[in-house]
């Protein structure tokens, strides 16, 4: 799943599964490249889930997610310091399922309000009803 994830060919996934295992100091191996390949023919297809017949009643919140890079590690190493960096993410989501129809991602200077429009636009069925904190 985490080749299929991150789009790895075999053997570099299992370089990333044996660089995880030592970092987390674990005394275990790593399956090797020919054991994932048998393995993963006798796996299930998982269909992609479908949204609901009808129309969507539709939530909408957002979130914020911080940027880690250099400026961090900077900053733990030498005490300098950074900015920090911030992103907006809106999610619209079926109340029904549960699942995500549409999403955004902003700066943080972005409002929710002006995310609403490009959020609804990304969703092909019909609306009935949409429900949003700050709108």
């Amino acid at each position: 799943m985490l080749g299929a994830a991150f789009k790895m060919r075999l053997r570099q996934t299992e370089g990333l599964i044996g660089s995880v295992i030592t970092l987390m100091g674990l005394t275990i191996s790593a399956r090797d490249r020919t054991t994932v390949s048998r393995r993963a023919v006798t796996l299930p297809v998982i269909p992609p889930a479908q949204l609901p017949d009808g129309p969507l009643n539709v939530l909408i919140d957002s979130t914020g997610l911080q940027v880690y890079g250099a400026g961090q590690w900077l900053e733990a190493k030498h005490g300098a310091q950074s900015r920090r960096e911030w992103r907006k993410l809106q999610l619209a989501v079926d109340a029904g399922s549960g699942m995500i129809v549409a999403q955004t991602l902003t700066d943080q200077d972005g409002d929710d309000p002006s995310q609403t429009g490009p959020l609804l636009d990304q969703i092909d069925g019909r609306i009935a009803q949409v429900i949003a904190d700050g709108l």
